[in-house]
């Protein structure tokens, strides 16, 4: 059999998301003398993954016309004809589609261009819903593309029943994400040793993720104000940039939390910054997948999750790190008081979970699954997928 022609359509490189990671593994490991491997995205390329991508050689086709809504629907069109145009022109064996939108429009897309095998990745759930006029036409257009749709790469288990309907659930493979070692360390020799609070008296904790609504920041700073009443030195700083900045900052003013909360801004090096944390609260209301879970516990920090999306099922339900149910700023702030005030259990519980994490959760690993389901899709395609 001769090589085959992957096409993966993912929104756009910029913003070093979790979700761009999937791709960069590919692209620095597939077998090129098996697979060719080439990205389609709506947005430029300006993250440092985006960069590392095409330093593989991998070409990204952008197309540069953005993310349009519903209501422009001249925009639309545009994009799933650019989608349409591309996939008649590189002539794919397989397209991969990648987010909510590509899901859904590149699907359309390739649907109509006749691409032998269409695959669709589920790394989002609990999302907000169309508004109420529009679910008739998505739930047509799922049930319609489903019937050309080969097969579904879910991040998380959770996400089968939550994301998709009954009949489609054969068709799943589960290929969560990875933890990449070399890029997290960033030039360090080795991880982060793992150790005990630096400072009882002054704990220093973090929270790792863009500031939107999902990460739950606010039921963080609420419960901030619980454990800087029991642990007066106690610290927090916020790593990352999104549209909340302003309304959260308004919020730790209101709590009189101004000098207990900093503001960081974006980070690159994460692991550095990680390592001089006490304890890392990941506050989300909903995660797909959540990398930075692997992250924290790389970086020898005891976690303290919320009890949803694809923590329980990282953590085992509590086996590598704390859980607690998510939207209670109070049972996440007497969690963190009991880890401040013991943290033994939770250190204990970390030396498990890095040994776990750095043997589960492997690029290489990802990537030869991709690789196993793509050439069994290819073979069990009626139409031949080699040229």
């Amino acid at each position: 059999m001769e090589r085959i022609n992957v096409l993966y359509v993912y929104l756009g490189f910029y913003r070093d998301a979790g979700g761009e990671h999937a791709p960069l593994g590919l692209a620095e490991q597939l077998d090129r003398e098996r697979f060719s491997f080439e990205i389609v995205t709506l947005m430029p390329t300006t993250s440092a993954i985006g960069a590392a991508i095409q330093a593989t050689g991998c070409r990204i086709h952008e197309l540069g016309l953005g993310i349009p809504g519903l209501r422009n629907p001249v925009r639309m069109i545009k994009v799933i004809h650019a989608f349409y145009k591309t996939f008649r022109s590189i002539k794919p064996d397989i397209v991969q589609t990648q987010s909510g939108f590509c899901n859904v429009w590149a699907r359309l897309a390739a649907k109509l261009a006749h691409v032998p095998v269409v695959i669709a990745t589920i790394n989002f759930g609990g999302g907000p819903k169309p508004r109420w006029f529009l679910r008739p036409f998505m739930r047509f257009m799922h049930c319609w593309l489903s019937t050309s749709t080969k097969a579904y790469v879910c991040v998380a288990e959770h996400l089968i029943k939550e994301e998709l309907r009954p009949h489609e659930w054969s068709r799943v493979e589960i290929i969560g994400g990875f933890f990449d070692l070399d890029r997290f360390l960033a030039g360090r020799t080795e991880l982060p040793e793992i150790r005990a609070l630096k400072n009882p008296a002054r704990p220093l904790l973090g929270i790792v993720g863009r500031l939107e609504y999902e990460k739950g920041h606010r039921v963080a700073i609420a419960a901030m104000r619980k454990i800087v009443n029991i642990v007066s030195g106690a610290q927090l700083k916020i790593i990352g940039a999104g549209s909340l900045e302003e309304e959260l900052r308004d919020q730790v003013k209101a709590l009189h939390l101004s000098d207990n909360v900093e503001f960081a801004g974006h980070c690159s090096q994460i692991c550095e910054i990680m390592s001089n944390m006490d304890l890392l609260l990941i506050p989300s209301y909903n995660e797909a997948f959540g990398h930075v879970v692997l992250e924290s516990i790389a970086a020898g920090v005891p976690l303290l999750g919320s009890r949803s999306g694809a923590f329980p099922e990282i953590l085992e339900n509590g086996k590598y790190g704390t859980l607690v149910d998510p939207s209670d700023p109070d049972a996440l702030a007497d969690a963190a008081i009991n880890i401040i005030a013991n943290p033994a259990p939770a250190l204990a519980k970390l030396k498990e979970a890095r040994a776990m994490v750095l043997r589960r959760y492997t690029k290489e690993e990802s990537v030869r699954r991709h690789a196993s389901l793509y050439l069994r899709l290819a073979e069990d395609c009626e139409t031949p997928c080699s040229k």
